[in-house]
């Protein structure tokens, strides 16, 4: 049996995170959190306000937790720098 370790196995390389990416974990944090409070909200006052309000507090935590995951994703993926090269001019 082989010693060498598997390429498989080999760490990988991240590229360091940028700005948007460590801006876009912030609101999702902050997303996820607001979609806590709206559940909250919803469970203490729900009985006390009509169907329409209650469904308006339903729907504004679904989108905190939507904008939270897609802004999560967001901020974990590893992205490549796609910026092109500089090119030489041949003197």
């Amino acid at each position: 049996m082989s010693k060498e370790t598997p390429a498989h196995h080999l760490p990988v390389s991240h590229p360091p995170k940028r700005l948007w990416q460590k801006l876009s974990s912030i609101i999702a944090k902050g997303s996820f959190g607001l979609a806590g409070i709206g559940v909250v909200v919803t469970l203490i006052y729900g009985g006390d306000v009509e169907a329409d309000i209650k469904a308006a507090l339903g729907a504004t935590t679904f989108i905190c937790f939507a904008i939270g995951v897609v802004c999560q994703t967001m901020g974990g993926t590893s992205i490549p720098c796609l910026k092109p090269a500089p090119k030489k001019l041949d003197d």
